[in-house]
Order: structure tokens, then sequence, then C-alpha cells
């Protein structure tokens, strides 16, 4: 069903008519059909090093890359996991958008391990949502990424439960 703007000009008395509440209702299921794409991890996904700090790269191009079909207009994106990354360095996660990057040069998220005190396991709750406005109608690829600091060690992953998504609003 399609959106219908909503009647906004009622007058004091005027009575509700049946199409009144068709639309209405068509508008209802309208919001119930909005895009979503999304993806939870079923298994720890490990991955390599970005490499040297400054660029970012696909976290699972297979399983976090999503794509989405959108009427136009604004999108949720969210994201929420464990991180596992050792050797006290830190790293950075964002969003890429049809080649374009949410973030700015640390993303939309960044964790720094070399302010946390005492004995580190490694493994971080990482969670944002971003508000993504006036984007055009049509199909958008969204590709969870990230980078880190150089590190010695190998590694890093993803916990199994984790869950991206994007969603028209």
């Amino acid at each position: 069903m399609a959106w219908t703007t909503p009647k906004t000009d009622w007058t004091t008395g005027e009575l509700v008519a049946a199409e009144d509440m068709n639309a209405i209702g068509e508008n209802l299921a309208a919001l119930r059909t909005l895009a979503i794409a999304a993806y939870t991890t079923t298994a720890h996904i490990a991955f390599p090093s970005s490499g040297n700090g400054s660029a970012f790269a696909d976290i699972d191009s297979d399983n976090l890359n999503l794509t989405l079909s959108t009427s136009g207009g604004d999108v949720l994106v969210h994201f929420y996991g464990s991180m596992k990354h050792y050797d006290n360095r830190w790293y950075c996660v964002d969003v890429e958008v049809d080649g374009a990057r949410l973030g700015g040069d640390d993303g939309l998220l960044k964790n720094d391990q070399h302010n946390v005190s005492g004995a580190h396991t490694g493994i971080s709750p990482v969670s944002f949502t971003h508000l993504l406005r006036d984007l055009a109608a049509g199909s958008h690829t969204f590709k969870l990424q990230w980078k880190d600091e150089p590190s010695r060690l190998a590694d890093h992953g993803l916990l199994a439960g984790a869950q991206f998504w994007v969603r028209e609003i």
C-alpha cells in the first residue's frame, strides 16, 4: 500500500468519513512495510588488521554488506556487537553507503584500548545508531567497515550475535 498524505484541515464538528479511516489504515500498513535489511552473525567472524591504520576495510564483505531499496528519505543505520581486538590498540568502526563513508577520519565510533586501565580481555561491546537524512530513492549498499592501529597480532573478530541493520523511516 502507498502512503497517502493525511488530512490536516479538519474543522470543528466535521464527521470522519470512510475514506478518511481507510487512508489512516493504508498509512499504517505502509509504515509496517518500510524497507529493512538486516544480518545477525551466527558464528565468530575473524578478520585481519585493516592495515596501516589509515584506510577502512570491510569487516565481512559477504554478510555485512546490506542492500536496501528505498523510496527516498531518512534511513536508520544500526550496529551492535562485541569485537575482539587484542594488543591494546585503537580501532574505528564506520559504515560506507554507496562508496562514501558516513563518519570522519575516525568513523562513527572509535574504541581506544590505550586508555583502558588494568587487565584487558580484548573484547569490547560496540554499538551505534546513525540517522542518515535525505537518502535518494533507489537501491543502496551499506558496508560495515573498520580500521585499526597497526598490530603485530592477527586475532581480531566479531563475536556471534552481532546485528547490523538499516531501515527506511
